[in-house]
């Protein structure tokens, strides 16, 4: 067209589009249909338009409407910080100078930096996170004409744009994680500034407690004064956690997360032995903090590409965005966070540490020369040695001598014969796993009236709680939840939305509360995800024809869940043999076969056990029992360790407590 002076406007009226469309497209700022986008830019070389872009582009404006002013609460939040970053290379590169002003979150002190900025005939428009939501405080500013847009927090009334977090569903969230987890004494801590970002904060909270049936007239909420400081904030935390002594925190805001985890740290809490924390923001440290956090992570890139796009849309066209616009939040579930868990009998769950031994009960332990036997369920495998060695380990501190170990090979007839064989040896504790949940019911009553027992994993059908001292065994609902999780998030991000559950058919009460605890978060937390089916396997070895019938009926599955490691190498071995290592399996329990596969890729993700940590903490509770009458916790629950192909070097050393063999690197 050879056209010189063509303004946007024209170039719009070309297209058949409005003008904030050819903005969107010039600057990137929001999405527009590709078909569009080739349009518009057609028509910006055959006018020549982009010489005009790009003298924009090479300088900077001068003179009056030329800078582009962020007024913020403070810079040391990490959102405002990051917040600022963003805007400033996005308005950069339209050829704004970019300026910030910070009110220190005082109504007086905005007032004052905003008064400036209505008189300063250069400021072109402002990204503003007010101090205050109410609209009488901002009169001037809405009536100047100078276009502004909330970001973060919002001003009540209306024609008054904003970009915003979902605070009530990011507070939902990890409320609803926590009491889904078991915990119900939740600590919320939120700022104490009046702003609708903290009401939506704490709606979010008490309608997660709502869900539960928890009266939110006894919602643990505490407010932190962040203007105070950072010691007079830790000292508020300090008595909070102190006062409601609560299993799980949840905190509402990017600087009280880093004041919990101080404070958390000064006082000597555990993380999440003691303590579950849910943090916000996702600062830079959260991962890499021990254990790393879980966390409330909000798209701070996205708010302000928004903010800077709807700004703009104002500045070039006036117009004000009628709908409301919001950023994205997500829950990241990492280590800070354990399920609470209950035995076969509704026990809670108490920790390994929990069994603490005097220095007068190690003394009688040496000197009472006691004895204790071993009953497996089966030996085959690096779980059952892991057990022994934590077992054998923690006994020999104290002198106590292991007489025997059985292997009953997945038999209960022959694990019944061996126990037998273990009454007459008469042994002060024996320590076992049973092969059946019924069958060696009596057998193990019968032993219980010479030995004490002391169970992993599971107890037997019918016993007694008095007729056992505890059972050890790892938090198989957090073991199940994990592993359905990482399937979840798997399936999520690669837009994959067929999965297939292969579980254990046997009624072991830790298998069935993994596998149901896996099909659950799935149900519940992945919407999109169909389960096409769900088959079980009785004996191990028929797990690979079950896969085999599986996915030969069902070709569409993309993920499949299997109830452990044993079986899933099986379920592999079929899935190899039909040309499927497109189907990514999620599993428990970490082994070498199992590792290999995670190498090679097709195992994306598992929750293990630690069986090392379980064999001790049952020697623990064995040897406590041999020389105290305190009433033992009647189930002692070990948190899995959840793995992923790029920590698999750091997990084989937490589970084996040794480097990763060369021949699995």
């Amino acid at each position: 067209m050879g056209k010189s002076k063509v303004t946007i406007k024209e170039i719009a009226d070309m297209a058949g589009v409005s003008i904030a469309t050819v903005s969107h497209v010039i600057n990137r700022t929001r999405y527009v249909r590709p078909e569009l986008v080739d349009k518009i830019e057609k028509i910006i070389v055959e006018t020549g338009y982009q010489n005009k872009i790009a003298d924009k582009e090479r300088k900077l404006l001068v003179g009056r409407e030329s800078t582009i002013v962020a007024v913020i609460p403070n810079i040391e939040s990490t959102i405002y910080r990051d917040m600022v970053a963003y805007v400033k290379q996005l308005v950069s590169v339209q050829g704004y100078q970019f300026l910030v002003a910070i009110t220190d979150n005082d109504l007086k002190e905005e007032t004052q930096v905003l008064a400036g900025l209505l008189v300063n005939k250069k400021v072109a428009g402002i990204i503003h996170a007010p101090v205050s939501d109410v609209a009488a405080n901002y009169t001037k500013l809405i009536q100047s004409g100078v276009p502004f847009v909330c970001v973060e927090r919002n001003i009540l009334g209306s024609g008054i744009d904003s970009v915003e977090f979902r605070d009530r569903e990011a507070i939902f969230k990890g409320a609803d994680y926590l009491l889904a987890s078991g915990h119900k004494n939740v600590l919320f801590f939120r700022e104490s500034t009046d702003s609708t970002t903290r009401d939506e904060r704490t709606k979010g909270f008490l309608s997660a407690l709502q869900k539960y049936n928890i009266n939110t007239n006894d919602a643990n909420i505490v407010d932190v004064t962040l203007e105070n400081g950072e010691d007079d904030c830790m000292l508020v935390i300090q008595k909070a956690l102190r006062r409601y002594r609560p299993t799980a925190v949840l905190a509402g805001g990017n600087r009280i997360t880093l004041y919990l985890m101080k404070t958390l740290r000064d006082m000597g809490i555990d993380c999440p032995g003691e303590i579950s924390v849910v943090g916000f923001g996702d600062e830079s440290w959260s991962e890499l903090t021990y254990p790393p956090l879980t966390i409330i992570r909000r798209d701070v890139k996205g708010l302000s590409t928004k903010a800077v796009g709807m700004l703009f849309e104002k500045i070039n066209t006036g117009a004000v965005i009628s709908h409301d616009c919001y950023a994205d939040v997500e829950l990241v579930v990492r280590k800070s966070t354990k399920m609470l868990d209950n035995g076969p009998f509704g026990d809670k769950a108490a920790a390994p540490d929990s069994v603490v031994l005097t220095k007068e009960e190690k003394q009688r332990l040496k000197a009472g020369h006691f004895r204790v036997a071993i009953s497996f369920h089966y030996t085959g495998t690096s779980w059952a040695e892991l057990h022994e060695k934590g077992i054998r380990e923690e006994l020999e501190q104290f002198g106590i001598d292991v007489v025997s170990v059985m292997d009953a090979h997945f038999d209960s007839e022959l694990q019944n014969a061996q126990l037998d064989g273990i009454r007459l040896q008469k042994p002060d504790a024996v320590i076992a796993i049973p092969a059946d949940d019924s069958r060696t019911r009596e057998k193990f009553q019968e032993l219980s009236k010479v030995s004490k027992l002391v169970f992993i994993s599971n107890v037997p059908d019918g016993m007694s709680k008095n007729s056992y001292v505890s059972c050890v065994s790892v938090n198989e609902s957090e073991n199940g939840t994990n592993t359905g999780r990482m399937l979840g998030e798997y399936c999520k991000e690669n837009k994959k939305k067929k999965a297939g559950f292969i579980i254990h058919g046997a009624a072991f009460y830790g298998t069935r509360v993994r596998d149901n605890a896996a099909e659950r978060i799935i149900k519940d937390s992945y919407p999109d995800i169909d389960i096409v089916t769900i088959r079980s396997f009785g004996e191990i070895s028929n797990a690979y024809q079950v896969a085999r019938d599986v996915i030969t009926a069902n070709p569409e599955i993309e993920a499949m869940y299997v109830s452990w490691d044993r079986p899933a190498l099986l379920v592999i071995k079929a899935l190899k043999e039909l040309g499927r290592e497109d189907v990514a399996v999620f599993t428990t329990d970490l082994d070498h076969g199992i590792a290999r596969c995670m190498e090679e890729g097709i195992v994306k993700g598992l929750s293990t056990q630690r069986p090392y940590e379980q064999g001790r903490a049952a020697a623990a509770v064995v040897a406590k029992s041999l020389v105290s009458e305190e009433q033992l916790p009647k189930y002692v629950g070990v948190q899995p360790y959840q793995v992923e192909p790029k920590q698999l070097r750091l997990a084989w050393k937490e589970i084996f407590h040794e480097s990763m063999p060369d021949r699995l690197r």
